[in-house]
């Protein structure tokens, strides 16, 4: 799915494959199928969002009309800044065969910055966001790494996983 997120691959790496055609064209429907099935999960949790956002919003003017809501410094939750607009927002099919039939091939930020094809940038971005490290897996590769040296290349295999485990679990012994 993410490769074919990518503007400049789409489907054209398949042909490398060398498949069949009919092989290739049944990869291609699982893969849009793939694509279209999750534009519509996001579809409809940014409709159900905004519904939720649309409401809230209401009874806040309703209770603060005389004060006003200061812009909060990393607040980007704003509706202003929202691109899911009912208007713009097209059906995902339609939205997935405009992008496959778009000509641009530049780079990915750039073409996914510039892009109005709304369902599908959110996708794009939920796709390839990287995801944070955990500091205590970090640590635990700290110290099967420091447990794993030069000088015990004879230890078993099981007895590293013994010491590694005995060391991330320290606490509750």
């Amino acid at each position: 799915m993410a490769i074919v997120l990518d503007p400049s691959f789409k489907f054209y790496w398949i042909r490398d494959l060398q498949l069949p055609a009919h092989m290739e064209n049944r990869l291609k429907q699982n893969i849009i199928q793939l694509i279209i099935n999750e534009m519509n999960k996001d579809s409809r949790t940014s409709t159900t969002d905004l519904h939720k956002t649309n409401f809230s919003s209401t009874t806040l003017c309703f209770t603060s009309t005389s004060k006003a809501k200061r812009r909060k410094l990393f607040n980007y939750d704003d509706s202003s800044m929202d691109d899911s607009n009912d208007s713009t927002t097209l059906d995902p099919t339609v939205e997935f065969n405009a992008y496959l039939n778009d000509p641009v091939r530049t780079k990915f930020s750039d073409y996914w910055f510039h892009s109005q094809l709304n369902i599908l940038k959110k996708l794009s971005m939920r796709l390839f966001s990287v995801q944070a490290s955990s500091t205590p897996i970090e640590r635990a590769f700290s110290h099967a790494g420091l447990i794993l040296s030069q000088r015990r290349t004879n230890m078993s295999e099981q007895l590293f996983r013994d010491l590694v485990f005995l060391r991330v679990n320290q606490e509750l012994l």
